[in-house]
C-alpha cells in the first residue's frame, strides 16, 4: 500500500464485485448471512488487507448495511447489467494514479488475505496481472446439449480460476477500454499480450453460486 508499490508507481486499489442479482443463486446471495458477517462484508475485509481504497459494487449503487470497518478508503459503485460493465463501474471509481488494481468477488467470500497479498505481490514482482488457481483434481469432458460426451481436457497444463485477480492498473484499464463484454479479466488482460501468471489456489476459497456451496461455506467457518 502507499505511494510505492514495487516496480510500479502508485498504490493498491480494489474492486469487490457484488452486484450481482444473484439468478442462478435465487436471490442477491452476496449479502447472505457467513459466520456472522454477509459474504460482501467477508470480501471487503480481505481486500482492504492489501488495498488503500476499495470500491464496492452494488446493485444501485447504494451503500450496504453492514460493511465492516476498515483502514482502507471505501467507495460504492452501481453494478452493471453484465459483470464487465460492473467492473467498469468499478473502475471509474479507482483513482488515475493507482498502480495495482485488485478485482474481488463476493462470491468467493473465504478468500484469505493471504491469497490478496499473493497476487498483489506477483503483480509487484513485475507481471501484467496475476491469478489463483488450483491444479485440476478431475478430468473435464465436453459434453454437447443433450448430454452427450464429446471430448475433453487434459489435466496437465490447465487450472481451476479462483478470485481475487490482480492487475497493472493500465493494462486493466486498457483491456476494458476495447469495450469487450468478457466474462474474465486475466483472460482480457491477456489478449492485450501482457504476462498473466498463476499463483497457488486455496481449497477453501469456494465459489458460492448455489445455496448447496453457501452450506458447505457456512460449513467451513463453523
Amino acid at each position: 500500500m502507499g505511494d510505492g508499490v514495487d516496480g510500479v508507481d502508485g498504490g493498491v486499489w480494489a474492486i469487490v464485485l457484488g452486484g450481482g442479482s444473484g439468478a442462478r443463486f435465487g436471490g442477491a446471495k452476496q449479502f447472505e448471512d457467513l459466520g456472522g458477517r454477509s459474504l460482501l462484508a467477508r470480501s471487503v475485509a480481505a481486500a482492504a488487507t492489501v488495498a488503500d481504497g476499495v470500491v464496492v459494487v452494488v446493485p444501485g449503487g447504494l451503500t450496504p448495511d453492514g460493511l465492516p470497518p476498515v483502514d482502507a478508503k471505501l467507495v460504492v459503485a452501481p453494478g452493471g447489467a453484465e459483470r464487465a460493465a460492473s467492473v467498469r463501474s468499478g473502475l471509474a471509481a479507482v483513482p488515475e494514479d493507482a498502480g495495482i488494481v485488485v478485482v474481488a468477488d463476493a462470491a468467493h467470500p473465504l478468500a484469505s488475505p493471504v491469497l490478496f497479498a499473493a497476487v498483489v505481490d506477483a503483480v509487484r514482482a513485475g507481471a501484467g496481472g496475476a491469478l489463483p488457481g488450483l491444479p485440476l483434481t478431475e478430468v473435464i469432458a465436453r459434453v454437447d446439449a443433450d448430454g452427450t460426451r464429446t471430448g475433453g481436457l487434459p489435466r496437465a497444463g490447465h487450472v481451476l480460476v479462483q478470485m481475487p485477480h490482480a492487475f497493472r492498473a493500465d493494462l486493466l484499464r486498457a483491456a476494458h477500454a476495447t469495450g469487450e463484454d468478457g466474462a474474465e479479466d486475466s483472460a482480457m488482460v491477456a489478449a492485450l499480450g501482457a504476462r498473466v501468471v498463476v499463483v497457488p489456489g486455496e481449497p477453501t476459497n469456494l465459489h458460492v453460486t448455489t445455496p448447496e456451496e453457501l452450506v458447505l461455506a457456512r460449513r467451513l467457518v463453523g
